[in-house]
């Protein structure tokens, strides 16, 4: 039976922002790669607090005064420190986009950035992740009937785009996969689509060498599928949840990847089977918001996993909510305490901009209106 968390409970934000696991059990993490980033820091060089609680936590919107287009399937990163968050992508029909946007967590403000030389095209439904040392990483995604494999990284000290090497055992072209920063510190990502199929293989990169190996093991294994997203546990191992395959618009099984390497399907109770959804980790937490059911209806529910048990639990909100929606893009702010979203799509799609904070008081220009649910106007999009 699930718990249900009233909205006057707390909630305890533990962020993993600063992208620092602990190798799990059987897996060598090369000196390289072993060490994570610092942790997050304010402006005076002091680290934040390891943890942050949230009472009687309400959505509120804010209305920055310039915003990114409306869109789907975009991808939106916290760096190493917390101060920005990096969207990058998506699409709004038929139109793809390949614009990078910085967002000013401090001040809820967005700007366009606009790197010299080549970069990334324009694409939806990519994978991304922050990582020390390189910056935003990016991986494949979809334009139109073109699928991709690259793999790109964004500096902003330096204020470019790289595209890195892919040697050894690349990944194919694919839509819809998930990446996270493994416990060997290199990139896994799992599964995925193109027009041919849907893929069920898990790899990994290696930023100092440049290449990528196959580490999908032999048995039992999540079916192919896309759409999905993933997390990591407490000790850093890989875990999947849900997305769509070939017979299900929408699935609900919930895998671990075994210290051995080999993939274990958790018991658990855990949200509604989904698609599309919005995915935020914090440390001792994944949250998991909206996405698209097995009828096609958008989902409007809050769900948070315990990423060490991995039971899950329905949040409980009143008041304003974010229409329901897939496609969307969640965050959690540690420096503030919040959870952010931006975007995704409701037949059409959107750039409205949501926080989950504790306490019936919005933050400096968040404006709490008490619309009715889903009334929310649009940003005017710029760019």
């Amino acid at each position: 039976m699930r718990r249900i968390v009233a909205a006057g409970l707390v909630l305890v934000l533990m962020s993993t922002l600063t992208g620092r696991v602990a190798p799990a059990q059987g897996v060598t993490a090369s000196p390289a790669e072993s060490m994570g980033p610092p942790p997050a820091a304010t402006e005076d060089g002091s680290e934040t607090a390891a943890e942050l609680a949230l009472s009687e936590p309400t959505w509120s919107v804010i209305r920055p005064p310039r915003s990114p287009a409306a869109r789907e399937d975009h991808t939106w990163t916290v760096d190493g420190e917390g101060r920005f968050a990096y969207l990058f992508g998506g699409r709004d029909g038929a139109q793809t986009f390949a614009d990078l946007w910085r967002f000013d967590l401090e001040t809820d403000t967005w700007k366009k950035l606009s790197p010299p030389g080549q970069g990334p095209g324009a694409r939806s439904g990519h994978s991304a992740v922050w990582l020390e040392g390189h910056g935003l990483i990016i991986f494949a995604g979809q334009r139109g009937t073109d699928f991709f494999g690259d793999l790109w990284s964004y500096d902003p000290a330096q204020g470019s785009w790289t595209k890195l090497p892919a040697g050894g055992s690349p990944p194919k072209a694919r839509y819809g996969s998930c990446m996270i920063v493994g416990p060997d510190r290199r990139l896994w990502i799992s599964h995925g689509f193109t027009f041919a199929g849907r893929f069920d293989d898990t790899r990994a990169y290696n930023l100092r060498t440049g290449r990528w190996t196959s580490i999908a093991p032999d048995g039992r294994r999540p079916g192919a599928r896309c759409l999905h997203e993933c997390f990591t546990t407490t000790d850093g191992q890989l875990v999947l949840f849900g997305g769509q395959d070939a017979d299900d618009p929408a699935l609900g099984d919930l895998w671990k990847m075994r210290d051995d390497g080999g993939w274990r399907q958790v018991v658990e109770p855990r949200p509604q089977a989904r698609r599309l959804y919005a995915l935020a980790e914090t440390s001792g937490q994944a949250w998991i918001f909206g996405g698209s059911g097995q009828d096609d209806s958008r989902l409007d529910d809050l769900w948070r996993v315990d990423r060490e048990t991995l039971r899950s639990e329905r949040v409980r909100l009143a008041g304003l909510s974010p229409p329901a929606r897939d496609a969307a893009t969640l965050i959690a702010d540690l420096v503030r305490g919040r959870l952010l979203l931006f975007g995704g799509q409701d037949g059409k799609a959107r750039s409205d901009l949501w926080q989950l904070i504790g306490g019936p008081t919005p933050a400096v220009g968040v404006e709490a209106t008490g619309e009715p649910v889903g009334s929310a106007p649009e940003p005017s999009p710029e760019g």
